[in-house]
């Protein structure tokens, strides 16, 4: 299984769209907010509302289920500390956020936190990441993609 996930566009819909076509074989295209876009303009990505995301309809958070595993996503704004308990409770063994625009990977107890970073307002002396995940049933791999 393959996923896309990307966050922190600000309106830059043709970078989206890049990744998307890029990407084409994906299962999921994720968009951890401030998309500062509308639903429509961002398909096939599903997203969750940023801080910028003012006139959104976005959930702040969703679980998407997977064969292999549960993941959480949400913009990150509303919660700055890596909890695993939080995201045991959610019965989840990944934790998706973006709101630094930082890219950002990492492991404690068997539950993976990341942050794709900013697809166009980057923040960690890149150009721009995105990042992909791919599932199976043995494995959970974690790709950045630079710009």
């Amino acid at each position: 299984m393959k996923i896309v996930v990307a966050s922190d566009c600000h309106g830059d819909l043709y970078t989206l769209r890049k990744i998307a076509s890029s990407e084409y074989d994906a299962d999921y295209y994720l968009l951890l907010g401030d998309s500062c876009l509308d639903e429509e303009s961002i398909r096939p990505f599903i997203s969750v509302k940023g801080n910028n995301d003012y006139f959104s309809s976005f959930p702040l958070e969703r679980i998407i289920h997977t064969p292999y595993g549960n993941i959480y996503m949400e913009h990150g704004h509303l919660r700055n500390i890596v909890d695993v308990e939080f995201v045991k409770k959610k019965d989840c063994f990944i934790y998706l956020f973006g709101h630094s625009h930082a890219h950002f990977l990492k492991e404690i107890e068997g539950v993976y936190f990341a942050n794709p970073g900013s697809t166009s307002r980057p923040r960690d002396n890149t150009n721009g990441t995105y990042l992909l995940i791919s599932l199976d049933e043995k494995d959970v791999k974690f790709d950045f993609v630079y710009l």
